[in-house]
C-alpha cells in the first residue's frame, strides 16, 4: 500500500500536529503512518483521519501494483 496522507494534508492545508490535536490521535502515530513506518492502522484511526480531512480511504491509502 502506498500512503498518501502527506499529499492529502498538504492539499487541505492541515499540519500533522493539527490533525493530531483535533482527532486525538498521537502525533507519533500520525508521523509513523505518514512516513510509512507502521505495519498496521486500525479502522477507527483511519476513519477519524478520513472524517477530519473529508476524504475517502482511497485518498489516503492506494494499492501499489506489483509487477
Amino acid at each position: 500500500m502506498k500512503i498518501m496522507l502527506n499529499q492529502v494534508l498538504e492539499k487541505k492545508g492541515v499540519s500533522q500536529n493539527q490533525l493530531a490535536k483535533d482527532t486525538g490521535i498521537s502525533v507519533e502515530a500520525i508521523r509513523n503512518f505518514k512516513n510509512n513506518k507502521t505495519t498496521r492502522i486500525s479502522f477507527d484511526v483511519l476513519e477519524k483521519i478520513c472524517n477530519y480531512l473529508d476524504c475517502s480511504v482511497c485518498d489516503v491509502l492506494c494499492p501499489e501494483k506489483s509487477e
